[in-house]
Parts: structure tokens; C-alpha cells; sequence
């Protein structure tokens, strides 16, 4: 699911039961868009089923990182 994400459109992937919300969204995932969602799901896309935080910069730093090199 998460291959490819870097430039993709959220709630894009064929088969994944998105939120309505975050179907809808219209976002394009960019490492600012990441960094953001990460930081607060429900902040950015109020009615995602997305829950999980991170609340270190460098943690989010190294999961859009890993997100843009390994899962290519």
C-alpha cells in the first residue's frame, strides 16, 4: 500500500477501504503533505480512520524519507 505513495494522490489505491474523507481529500501526497498528516491525521482530513501520530520531527523525517527512497 504505501509504495508509491511519495506524489500519489491519498485514498488512490485500488482495493483499500479509504474513508470517505480522505477519498475526497484531493491531496497529493508531497513530503510536506506527509509531514503534516503524520503530525495529525484527523487535523488535516477531519473523518479519516487514520488515528496514529507521530509526534517526533526526526521519526516523521525518517518515515517520509524511508517512504520516498524504499518504497519505490
Amino acid at each position: 500500500m504505501h509504495k508509491g505513495v511519495v506524489g500519489r494522490l491519498a485514498g488512490s489505491v485500488a482495493g483499500y477501504n479509504y474513508s470517505p474523507a480522505l477519498k475526497n481529500s484531493k491531496i497529493v501526497w508531497t513530503e510536506a503533505n506527509l509531514d503534516k498528516w503524520l503530525t495529525g491525521p484527523d487535523a488535516m482530513v477531519p473523518g479519516t480512520k487514520m488515528f496514529y501520530e507521530v509526534q517526533d520531527p526526526k521519526d516523521r523525517a525518517d518515515i517520509i524519507a524511508f517512504l520516498k527512497e524504499k518504497a519505490k
